[in-house]
């Protein structure tokens, strides 16, 4: 071979192994990405324990593909029969008049007929409008008393579901400002990651009591309502989730130990006793609950682990994110679900309860109006949990993180401003109407310029977050109590700063709530404790102790005071403590 044919044949092999590579390379890219086993995995399956569980931890991962935005108005027509309660006695709809705030234990249900049609549709004249095909009675907490009430219907096994439901939330949300929160808050968590939403629904509600005479029976308007989607067992099969699992809702929990909190098996459980607690929406047992709740009370453990173990951080991080920003002060203890499929030690919150949001300025809720440095997340710090979590290192800045991705994807102005005008046709509609217009906080004209601040409102709701973040925590302050050697024992816990600060306390004694007359004052004490050796007198007292930091930033305890002035108002005065020397 002469020296050009060498040339040739080496070009030639060059071109072949530059063809070879890139038939490689196309192929590895062109190549469908395949998952991999997990390495970890038990030998056999009677190996396995929920310890090593695949799904501990995981996302939680709803199909978002399930929403809509849907801002038609239904019509609904609800005839109410009398019934025979389980003692036998007849009752009608005038039964629900006797509902009282807060009182879960007088529930009566009804036989009903319920007709759900489109916006200015007719009910058929040809239809029979006195056969049962449902179940109603009154549903909520505090709006129970209320004079226009939110009700819960369950449809019949034979009856047309409303959107495959057939379980209905249809809310009169009597203490929403906007009467929109609902609807607004869930639209905007339909598309927000690692939580779950619910589908809502607009209603016009018209209801005929079938137990006064003939001639006197007509459908009564009551106005707009609010359908939101109810969280079991169709609600978490819908969005991909596990069905066999525990969800709860809370009505009094704070992550507390508590009593009556027992397993079904347990001799000493009662599921009334447990609901006044937690609601049981679905388990068969309590055994998972009881025991991440010993994890998190157990202060002799690191908790960092004991949350990673039993929470996924990114749901709960989101969860009290948006909560902050929509300014919901009611998540301390109830107004929010938890959830824990089968196969799984995680637990998940659920937002539930949306009506006490969205207050701003004068229209704040007299019982939520708390000083700066009680506000945000400070508030939190009566609940186990979030107490606890509050004090890891970085979970500050993990929150703030967190409210900032809300604010710049998904939560931003221009969304919040699309969904509020979408919603505006409704309720000018409605809101003019009785018996909507009675129960408004403020005429139908100023409603526009309300709703156009809202986005204005969820950013002070950010600012205040960061500025009670300078406040050291609130702390519980023990019931003072006399010793042997006469004088008063005063005790309470530790304060903690966020940026790290020296904390200090102040004492303060008075004779009365309006602490107009101070009878002690101990300042700048280093320790938890602190004894008054000559005692007091016989008689009530009023306790402050506030905690300092080295910045000059006072914080209040968690005691409240309340007592009723009149009837109807309350008078409470924040980080008080009544006690009684004998």
């Amino acid at each position: 071979m002469n020296k050009f044919e060498r040339r040739n044949a080496g070009i030639l092999v060059s071109v072949v192994l530059a063809a070879a590579v890139l038939l490689a390379v196309l192929y590895v890219k062109n190549q469908i990405p395949v998952e991999k086993v997990p390495e970890t995995q038990p030998s056999s399956l009677e190996d396995w324990t929920l310890e090593d569980s695949a799904l501990n931890g995981v996302p939680l991962e709803e199909d978002k593909g399930i929403y809509e935005q849907n801002n038609n108005i239904y019509d609904v027509y609800i005839s109410v029969f009398p019934t025979k309660d389980s003692d036998g006695n007849m009752l009608d709809f005038s039964a629900f008049d006797k509902h009282t705030s807060r009182d879960h234990t007088y529930n009566p249900t009804l036989n009903c007929n319920i007709q759900i049609l489109n916006e200015g549709e007719t009910l058929d004249p040809l239809m029979s409008l006195d056969q049962k095909n449902a179940t109603i009675r009154v549903r909520g907490n505090s709006s129970r008393g209320d004079k226009y009430k939110s009700y819960k219907v369950k449809l019949d096994e034979e009856a047309e579901t409303f959107f495959g439901q057939s379980n209905l939330n249809i809310n009169k949300h009597s203490e929403d400002i906007t009467k929109i929160a609902t609807k607004l808050e869930t639209d905007l968590l339909t598309q927000i990651p690692d939580i779950l939403s619910y589908r809502t629904y607009f209603m016009r509600v018209w209801i005929r009591d079938t137990s006064v005479p003939q001639d006197q029976q007509e459908f009564k308007y009551y106005g707009l309502f609010t359908q939101i989607e109810q969280p079991n067992k169709t609600y978490l099969e819908l969005r991909g989730l596990s069905s066999n699992g525990s969800m709860y809702k809370a009505r009094d929990f704070s992550f507390a130990l508590s009593d009556v909190l027992k397993d079904v098996d347990d001799p000493g459980y009662d599921e009334e006793a447990f609901e006044t607690v937690l609601a049981i929406r679905e388990a068969e047992d309590h055994e998972k609950l009881l025991e991440m709740l010993q994890a998190v009370n157990d202060e002799t453990t690191d908790f960092e682990e004991v949350f990673y173990t039993y929470f996924n951080e990114e749901n709960y991080l989101t969860w009290l994110a948006f909560n902050l920003l929509m300014g919901n002060n009611d998540i301390i203890n109830h107004n929010f679900i938890i959830y824990n499929p089968d196969n799984s030690q995680t637990w998940y919150f659920v937002p539930w309860d949306f009506d006490g949001t969205l207050r701003f300025g004068e229209y704040e809720s007299s019982l939520m109006k708390l000083p700066v440095s009680l506000r945000g997340v400070q508030k939190l710090n009566q609940s186990v949990l979030h107490r606890r979590y509050l004090r890891l290192d970085g979970s500050i800045e993990k929150i703030e993180q967190k409210m900032q991705e809300l604010l710049q994807n998904y939560i931003t102005r221009d969304r919040v401003t699309e969904l509020v005008n979408s919603y505006k046709p409704i309720l000018e509609k409605t809101l003019p109407l009785a018996p909507d217009i009675e129960l408004l906080d403020m005429t139908p004209s100023e409603m526009p310029a309300y709703l156009d601040s809202l986005y204005d409102g969820i950013l002070s709701n950010y600012e205040m977050f960061e500025q009670s973040m300078q406040y050291p925590t609130p702390m519980y302050v023990a019931k003072p109590v006399r010793n042997a050697a006469g004088g008063v024992d005063f005790a309470w816990e530790t304060s903690y700063s966020y940026q790290g600060r020296p904390v200090t306390y102040n004492l303060q004694v008075f004779t009365d709530y309006n602490m107009q007359n101070m009878i002690f004052e101990a300042t700048d004490l280093v320790q938890t404790t602190f004894t008054k050796e000559d005692g007091l007198e016989p008689g009530t007292y009023y306790l402050k102790v506030t905690a300092v930091d080295s910045e000059g930033h006072e914080q209040l305890s968690m005691e409240r005071f309340e007592t009723m002035l009149t009837d109807i108002k309350g008078y409470n005065v924040n980080g008080l403590l009544e006690f009684v020397i004998e």
